[in-house]
């Protein structure tokens, strides 16, 4: 058997590709600035009843392309505090769709009960001012379930 079948056989890295050719997997952790996360923008139609795009510019989350579930939260070009977020979601980093069919102001992660499969959002809730930053959140969870997201809680307040 010859050096280049034993390194087949037993799997081994022997060289025989170099560096320059050889495509590395996307590294596992947090990565914000994740292509995938622009390629999901993209899809996403403009806020309803405007013409405001989305943007990646300033993502939030914990987007990780090897993360049974994670989540970018992304807003409109040109936001302020408490424009519309979209929580975009991830299953091993290939995009689901949103985690509501609506967008809320004030939306954040909460990274403390968050796990590998479950998103846990925390939304504004309603009755304090517009632009100032939530008195009250509402916590919801996503979990992963086998192909599919499953909400938890009752779905944010309108």
């Amino acid at each position: 058997m010859g050096i280049k079948t034993a390194c087949v056989v037993l799997g081994l890295a022997c060289g025989l590709v170099s560096p320059a050719h050889a495509s590395a997997a996307p590294a596992c952790g947090v990565d914000l600035a994740a292509p995938e996360i622009a390629r999901a923008v993209g899809t996403l139609p403009p806020y309803p009843g405007t013409d405001w795009a989305w943007s990646a510019e300033y993502a939030s989350g914990n987007f990780d392309r090897c993360a049974t579930l994670s989540t970018a939260l992304v807003s409109v070009a040109g936001a302020t505090g408490s424009s519309p977020i979209a929580a975009l979601m991830f299953h091993d980093g290939d995009y689901l769709g949103t985690a509501t069919s609506r967008s809320f102001g004030f939306t954040s992660l909460n990274t403390a009960r968050t796990t590998d499969d479950t998103v846990v959002l925390n939304y504004k809730t309603p009755g304090a001012c517009n632009a100032c930053p939530p008195a009250a959140v509402t916590s919801v969870r996503y979990r992963w379930q086998g192909d599919h997201v499953e909400m938890l809680d009752p779905a944010p307040p309108s």
